[in-house]
């Protein structure tokens, strides 16, 4: 491809905080004859860069590393899978350039001249060709529409039906600090959890993330502290490697959340599946919709999260369709209530036999979420009474 050609392949997005460097860039490019679809003087906002590049028709991203990292860094992570992402930053620090790599950036770019960007332009020209992973990881992120609604017990069978399932490596995550109730459930003990995770977010490899993790049924598990008043914080910077590492080696990540607050709507907004579990009473639904509300004001879109209704009795509680009435979302999976089998499991730290009701039930969910079987049949028809109320 000619130089010229290369130029006119691009239509950067231009996000950059930086005033000095925003108008070096910008007018390298006017120079060079290259039209930046747009300029942004402040760093978009969680979950918005997606519908930004669309808007704009963007297919390349100029963003400012220096004027705040630890932002800059988590956007790269968002960025990267849209489109391509060249770092902006006046020095030449070998850290951070190391740090942005390993976030999806594809280049570095420090002296803003017209040549250096020509050149720049040219060789992402020459490797534009999309390159696709093999078996790209998925993230599940289980929510908990209200407390004690039984979501560790879902996350925990996800994970375990994932890999019966056929999934390569798989991985449950225990981010509720203060419940913990992955290691309960499975009867696990382990020297490392979590917080280890976090505090060497930034210099995991294979060997060290072997130490953190224990097996189970074929799974790896990474459990959370045994003492929640200590634990280091998950922010969106650690959460953001934290997932990047784990996307990486694995196929499916199954993550246990406390809530949509904090850590839990953090890892929710860097999540591709959203699974928010409640039960289908009045007043786990009251709190559900709330969680919903929460989870938007974290990043997620309101469309995206999957409901799912467990402990699901059509004689007690409201139908399916009062559920989506209530919630203006319907219901993506009803998983069956089946107390004795729970139960028998948490006594022995083992998930539910196979041919349990739930087991069963969670089993069509996997295959629903792996897009292995039709969507579910359409729900008993609503009751009025739900709707005047």
């Amino acid at each position: 491809m000619s130089a010229r050609g290369s130029r006119n392949y691009w239509r950067p997005l231009i996000v950059c905080p930086h005033p000095v460097m925003a108008r070096r860039v910008a007018a390298a490019m006017a120079e060079l004859g290259v039209e930046s679809s747009a300029v942004l003087a402040e760093y978009p906002r969680p979950a918005a860069i997606a519908g930004l590049a669309a808007h704009h028709e963007a297919n390349l991203c100029f963003l400012d590393v220096a004027s705040h990292q630890e932002q800059a860094l988590a956007l790269i992570s968002e960025t990267a899978p849209v489109m391509p992402v060249v770092a902006l930053n006046p020095g030449n620090d070998a850290d951070l350039i190391l740090r942005c790599l390993r976030r999806g950036a594809c280049e570095f770019l420090s002296d803003s001249s017209a040549e250096q960007l020509d050149n720049l332009l040219e060789r992402l020209s020459r490797l534009r060709a999309p390159v696709e992973r093999e078996n790209p990881a998925t993230v599940y992120c289980v929510v908990p529409g209200k407390t004690g609604c039984g979501a560790s017990t879902v996350a925990v069978h996800l994970a375990m039906e994932f890999k019966r399932c056929g999934a390569g490596r798989v991985l449950l995550v225990d981010a509720d600090y203060l419940a913990a109730s992955v290691g309960f459930l499975l009867k696990l003990k382990s020297d490392f959890h979590l917080d280890d995770a976090v505090r060497d977010c930034l210099r995991l490899d294979d060997d060290l993330w072997s130490h953190l993790v224990v097996p189970c049924c074929g799974v790896d598990v990474l459990t959370a502290p045994d003492h929640p008043a200590a634990a280091a914080v998950l922010d969106r910077p650690a959460a953001v490697e934290l997932v990047c590492f784990w996307r990486e080696r694995y196929e499916a990540v199954v993550l246990d959340t406390p809530g949509a607050e904090g850590a839990g709507g953090c890892l929710a907004s860097l999540s591709d599946e959203i699974l928010v579990v409640t039960t289908n009473e009045l007043a786990a639904l009251h709190v559900t919709k709330r969680t919903l509300e929460c989870l938007e004001q974290s990043g997620v879109p309101a469309g995206r999260p999957k409901l799912l209704v467990t402990r699901y009795t059509p004689a007690t509680g409201l139908k399916s369709e009062d559920v989506k009435t209530a919630l203006r979302l319907p219901p993506f999976a009803l998983l069956s209530n089946d107390y004795e089998a729970l139960q028998n499991a948490v006594l022995e730290g083992r998930p539910a036999p196979s041919g349990s009701r739930f087991a069963r039930s969670v089993h069509e969910l996997a295959e629903h979420l792996r897009g292995k079987r039709a969507a579910p049949p359409k729900p008993a028809p609503r009751l009025g009474w739900l709707s005047r109320r």
